[in-house]
């Protein structure tokens, strides 16, 4: 059995099954990259201090709980 022909049996059984695993695994990269922002931001606000520091970390942090519920949903709904 070739490749191609595993491949399409695959996709026969489950052709949504691929694309779920896909945007879940964006997702999650997405995720990681939020809580990189939220670190960058923490240690920024160590070195630079400046008087919209506060808001900036309120936002940070609400973007971040937002990726999470939205991979939350993604696992629920998907």
């Amino acid at each position: 059995m070739t490749l191609t022909e595993l491949t399409q049996l695959l996709l026969s059984f489950f052709p949504f099954g691929f694309i779920k695993i896909g945007v879940l695994l964006l997702i999650l990269i997405y995720l990681v990259f939020a809580a990189i922002i939220v670190r960058q931001d923490d240690l920024m606000s160590r070195v630079v201090e400046i008087p919209f520091s506060p808001l900036l970390r309120l936002v940070a942090a609400l973007h971040f709980f937002a990726v999470i519920l939205l991979f939350l949903l993604a696992v629920l709904l998907l």
